[in-house]
């Protein structure tokens, strides 16, 4: 595409007009779209400026300040259809799809939007007006926001996300952990994942969390709701712990938001954590954490990996979790009482 029609959409958006940012799936991945629409909210502030996202990964942008509207996508084909038309009688300036999967694509092109943002991927490339090839070694905060440059967007510098909590929503999760705490410090700890070869091995769980419970802080489990039993085994084994119930998700960020530090395996909770300004640590595993966890310039952000080569490994059946198991109790701890701020003496 020429750069006639991005320009013209360009100058439309600074006088008004309407962006759309999709990204239909996973909690983590919207998190790290979140630079890209506090940069476009910045170099475009009287753009209505909307977001399309499946429902639970919605939830996390609720009362985000730079976001006009949000869309929720249904995976039915009567659902996607329906989106479709209504997208379409929106009249958008630009779209940009950060997903570029053949259900967000299509959507992208129904839009009927003049500049329509993508990946060359396949055959749906053909769906964008501007279709990129991701440069390798970038992160993806990078990758994202290499997307406002088409729209003439410069200087472009990585920066965190944010995620905003009303105060309504933060009060009884904060009265609730600091009447469980009685003056200790906090930790959040997040150990279920989509795969099983992203998480850490149960014995180690068990093992920091008793070594954290012994040196005086209390300890908080949430619970995912499709692996319970993670959690609930892990506070049987260590019962002075605080297990929480499957709580819905804003409810369950308002816990994330009230510890003193979180820690957890490659997911959406440790992306939100980062999100809400929260010392973080992060196990990772089969991923690049130089992607998909590039926090560590922003703030008390840390992350774990051992560099074992995963090559090969098969996430949904991988029996050893070789590059988990690597990770051991000792270095965990020890990075969690530096976010901590604390000595460990024994």
């Amino acid at each position: 595409m020429s750069a006639g029609p991005r320009s013209v959409a360009a100058a439309r958006l600074h006088t008004g007009g309407k962006i759309l940012v999709t990204r239909l799936r996973y909690i983590g991945d919207v998190v790290l779209t979140l630079p890209l629409v506090q940069v476009l909210r910045r170099a475009f502030p009287a753009t209505a400026l909307h977001y399309l996202a499946e429902a639970v990964p919605l939830e996390v942008l609720q009362a985000h300040p730079d976001i006009d509207r949000l869309w929720c996508a249904d995976r039915s084909s009567r659902g996607t259809w329906r989106m479709a038309a209504a997208l379409r009688r929106e009249h958008f300036d630009v779209v940009i799809d950060l997903f570029a999967n053949p259900r967000s694509a299509w959507l992208v092109w129904l839009s009927g939007a003049p500049v329509r943002i993508g990946e060359a991927r396949r055959s749906r490339r053909h769906l964008f007006t501007t279709a990129r090839v991701l440069a390798p070694g970038r992160t993806a905060l990078e990758h994202h926001l290499a997307a406002a440059e088409i729209l003439g967007v410069t200087p472009l510098v990585p920066e965190r996300p944010q995620l905003h909590l009303t105060a309504a929503e933060r009060a009884p999760a904060a009265a609730a952990l600091a009447a469980a705490a009685g003056g200790r410090p906090t930790v959040l700890a997040h150990w279920a994942a989509t795969q099983r070869a992203k998480e850490w091995p149960e014995e180690q769980a068990r093992g920091l969390v008793q070594r954290l419970v012994d040196a005086g802080v209390h300890v908080v489990l949430s619970t995912a709701p499709h692996r319970p039993h993670l959690s609930q085994a892990l506070a049987a084994a260590v019962p002075s712990v605080q297990c929480l119930p499957v709580l819905p998700l804003r409810r369950l960020l308002a816990w994330v938001a009230a510890a003193d530090a979180v820690v957890g395996v490659d997911g959406g909770i440790v992306h939100c954590s980062v999100g809400l300004g929260r010392p973080t640590l992060a196990l990772f595993g089969p991923t690049s954490p130089h992607i998909w966890f590039p926090y560590r310039p922003f703030g008390p952000f840390r992350v774990l990996h051992a560099g074992v080569d995963c090559g090969h490994c098969d996430r949904d059946f991988c029996a050893s979790r070789a590059c988990m198991s690597a990770l051991g109790i000792d270095v965990v701890e020890q990075q969690l009482w530096d976010l901590l701020g604390r000595v460990v003496r024994r």
